[in-house]
């Protein structure tokens, strides 16, 4: 999926309005100017949990949990800048970890992969689920 299709059905799910919406996003600052820029690229997982983050904190006014749990993640720190974003989209269940081993193989979060639109579709219903519980 495209960062732009991402972001088109992120503003469906939420009922926002999707013309012009780099502008209102990035002045709103839940949108780089990344996203725009490359917005018929293909959606990395980093980018993903940081759109989803950066909407529940400037949009919904979401405040993050400890973020403990995301220890388990091997890849967490790699990034260092996107490290919260990453640890909030796993701890709150939008995204998943990846298991490189069986039995017992450690977790990574994979910041740089991408996901097919089913499971991008997947993360966008169980963001609506924690968005609508947030609302109330």
């Amino acid at each position: 999926m495209t960062t732009e299709r991402f972001v088109i059905e992120l503003c469906r799910i939420t009922g926002m309005e999707s013309d012009g919406i780099y502008a209102k996003g990035r002045k709103n600052g839940w949108l780089e100017a990344e996203d725009e820029i490359s917005k018929d690229r293909p959606l990395t997982r980093k980018n993903a949990a940081r759109i989803f983050h950066m909407y529940l904190l400037k949009v919904l006014h979401v405040n993050d949990l400890d973020i403990s749990g995301a220890k388990d993640l091997r890849d967490l720190y790699d990034c260092r800048i996107c490290a919260n974003h990453i640890a909030q989209a796993y701890m709150r269940g939008i995204m998943n970890a990846r298991e490189l081993k069986r039995d017992g193989g450690f977790l990574w979060f994979d910041l740089n992969g991408t996901d097919d639109d089913e499971e991008v579709m997947a993360q966008l219903s169980r963001f609506s689920s924690i968005a609508d519980c947030s609302l109330i």
